[in-house]
């Protein structure tokens, strides 16, 4: 499970470079954005999520907090719970796109 894991980070993060290039030649430029990194990439963030609904949890706060916090741990440098709810909406886009490039 856990070379399953790499994998699919990795895929998921080659389809993320993509999609940056594509983001950043987008027709409408926003300047209201600002381009920090912070410690979770979008990236880490998809696959976190894509691993939620493959996972047994049936709430993403137990998964979270419990599952992935120790199962985990070396892979991600995670942020608290509260923080990742709020970077949820950040990755609606991509995961969209994701799963269209994929079907």
């Amino acid at each position: 499970m856990k070379k399953c894991i790499i994998t699919v980070y990795y895929l998921i993060d080659n389809f993320y470079k993509i999609y940056q290039e594509w983001e950043r030649k987008r027709l409408i430029p926003s300047s209201n954005q600002t381009n920090r990194d912070g410690k979770l990439s979008l990236a880490e963030l998809l696959t976190i999520a894509i691993y939620f609904y493959v996972s047994q949890c049936k709430d993403c706060k137990n998964y979270y907090l419990y599952y992935l916090s120790y199962k985990y741990k070396g892979y991600f440098c995670l942020p608290s719970y509260s923080r990742i709810i709020q970077l949820l909406p950040r990755m609606l886009l991509p995961l969209v796109v994701l799963m269209h490039y994929l079907k």
